[in-house]
């Protein structure tokens, strides 16, 4: 009797959790932008950038969109240890150099709790 007691308690406890499990997410789609190949801008903290891997400086960066008359898409990906408020100014920034060109990644937000 007391193991029939001790299911049926366990089997009700654990009905809510069964119920609650989140689903799995299938990443979100693609961009049109990411159909073509473009350049990926990473910032990091204390004025770090990279392009496509490599390490580049601010300069660099410059000389790279003045010689690229092309339209190809720039993501720029920043540092989650940077402000918004810099965050802004760079994204502004990589703007004026390449105006119409250049989107913001953000990694997608985790699921909040329940």
């Amino acid at each position: 009797m007391v193991m029939m007691v001790l299911a049926i308690c366990g089997a009700v406890a654990a009905v809510p959790t069964l119920l609650t499990r989140p689903d799995p997410k299938l990443s979100p789609p693609l961009r049109v932008g990411l159909e073509r190949p473009g350049l990926w801008i990473v910032e990091s903290p204390k004025d770090l950038w990279f392009v496509n891997g490599l390490r580049s400086s601010r300069a660099d960066l410059e000389k790279l969109f003045t010689r690229k008359q092309s339209n190809q898409m720039i993501h720029y990906l920043p540092s989650d240890a940077l402000s918004l408020d810099h965050v802004s100014r760079s994204l502004r920034w990589l703007r004026s150099l390449a105006p119409g060109a250049v989107v913001l990644e953000l990694p997608p937000f985790p699921p909040q709790a329940r």
